[in-house]
């Protein structure tokens, strides 16, 4: 009987655990946690207390891997709205101007992702679950080309070995790959990190009601970007169960506190007052949570010195953004689908693994240099910077200004940041055109009209309803 073994029972374990279920008789997914039954955080996942996005293709990869997927979210509480007509967001640039994308999101906790998938995965007959059971090494076979035959475990203070003929790394960002690797003689893939030192602050809040709400609050959720010479932001994300999540950002070490003065006061510290404002009428349902851990790690499988049939990482075990970019779910939706094409291909016993790796590198290394391009923005990053040429920097800059103010032409740049597209987009001459002449459009604008002060809250645009909660979506 064929065997293979997931580490880790995150959304990247799950969706490895689910493509595998169609080459292997047994899938085994080995956890530390044990997982709640209903819908609820867990140890081994404390940034489920923060803002998380599925991007679109997230979404897409997720309804093939587990079909009903959606529906499952909306029935149980989930909103789904275009984040161009539903979200107010202010740049450095001012308030966005309010457009469809073309793209509705899913809004939920990452509980009720994670939560909604879970049950979905238990229903593959193949899928056996260890919760309570912690990986301590790898097992390889002797020789000089070694391959992984399986793993050491401990359960409930037992140590066990279990037997496989694949291993699936998706244990996360703090994976012990590395410390396995090098206990079996083998040298570890190299790692890079970049580090804005940011971090996270968040608290769940009860929306208020309607009659609490000022009448030119139109918008679904808010987003107060942090600025190079204020480097604090904050979201408030619209969740299940007529919740607000609210999640104070902060960069170059700006750290969000999580006592109820400094958290207020680093809302109310932000470019605009409109987040302090919104919580003001909320009411706090939840202690205050933080987290510092959000480093870019990347692992280089693909330029790996040695080839190791049996095992391949997947998700932040492999590669880990900055989540201030909302890419990790996502990425780790991908990277299953990517596994399941390769091993389409190849198949489980026919040394798929670098080909593998290549594949995910490749899908990975673009959302890289968008997360780390980004995070050195602000002063003090540490780790090697992309090699970007000055005039393409500029212009990328340029562009995401013209789709600030421009809503047609965010609407043909959204795809290069909802995964469905590729930056590509940026480059087709057309849109090069239509962002050069936006751009002169609003130098000449502000030549003539001076430097206009941005208003503290986003103007209400014509046509977009006043919404309430418990509203249509």
């Amino acid at each position: 009987m064929s065997r293979a073994i997931v580490i880790g029972g995150s959304i990247a374990g799950m969706c490895s655990a689910r493509v595998l279920c169609d080459f292997f008789d047994e899938v085994v997914i080995v956890d530390r946690d044990h997982f709640p039954a209903e819908i609820a955080p867990r140890p081994g996942v404390p940034q489920s207390r923060h803002t998380h996005v599925l991007l679109p293709r997230g979404e897409l990869e997720l309804e093939a891997l587990f079909p009903g997927f959606t529906a499952s979210m909306m029935a149980a509480g989930a909103l789904k709205f275009d984040v161009g007509t539903g979200m107010a967001v202010r740049r450095v640039y001012g308030w966005q101007t309010v457009g469809p994308t073309g793209r509705d999101l899913l809004w939920a906790s990452r509980d009720l992702f994670e939560g909604t998938i879970r049950s979905l995965m238990r229903q593959q007959t193949k899928v056996r679950v260890r919760e309570g059971s912690q990986v301590l090494a790898l097992r390889s076979t002797a020789g000089e080309r070694p391959r992984i035959r399986g793993v050491l475990l401990r359960d409930d203070a037992a140590e066990q070995e279990l037997e496989a003929d694949l291993v699936v790394d998706a244990s996360g960002r703090h994976t012990r790959a590395e410390q396995w690797l090098t206990e079996l003689g083998l040298p570890a893939p190299k790692t890079q990190c970049v580090d804005s030192r940011a971090g996270y602050a968040s608290r769940f809040y009860k929306v208020p009601p309607p009659e609490r709400r000022p009448s030119d609050w139109w918008w679904k959720g808010l987003w107060v970007e942090a600025e190079p010479d204020r480097p604090r932001g904050a979201v408030v994300f619209p969740i299940e169960g007529d919740r607000w999540l609210v999640t104070a950002s902060g960069f170059s070490g700006s750290y969000p506190p999580t006592d109820e003065q400094g958290f207020l006061e680093h809302l109310a510290s932000l470019s605009s007052p409109i987040v302090s404002r919104a919580v003001a009428l909320a009411e706090p349902i939840s202690p205050i949570y933080g987290n510092r851990s959000m480093a870019n790690v990347s692992r280089a499988y693909d330029r790996w010195e040695i080839q190791l049939p049996g095992f391949v990482a997947v998700g932040d075990a492999a590669c880990a953004f900055n989540p201030v970019y909302g890419q990790g779910m996502s990425t780790s939706t991908v990277s299953a689908a990517i596994l399941r094409d390769v091993l389409r291909r190849r198949g489980p016993g026919a040394g798929f693994e670098p080909g593998f790796f290549q594949q995910q590198a490749k899908f990975l290394r673009s959302v890289w240099d968008f997360a780390t391009r980004s995070d050195f923005r602000w002063p003090g990053t540490v780790g090697e910077r992309p090699h970007t040429p000055a005039i393409i920097g500029a212009y990328a800059k340029l562009a995401i200004e013209s789709a600030h103010h421009d809503s047609a032409i965010r609407r043909h740049l959204f795809p290069a940041f909802d995964l469905t597209g590729s930056a590509a987009l940026l480059f087709e001459p057309l849109f090069v055109g239509k962002v050069l002449l936006s751009a002169g459009q609003r130098r000449l604008r502000q030549r003539l009209l001076g430097t206009l002060p941005i208003p503290e809250s986003p103007p209400a645009p014509a046509g977009v309803p006043r919404w309430a909660p418990g509203a249509a979506m």
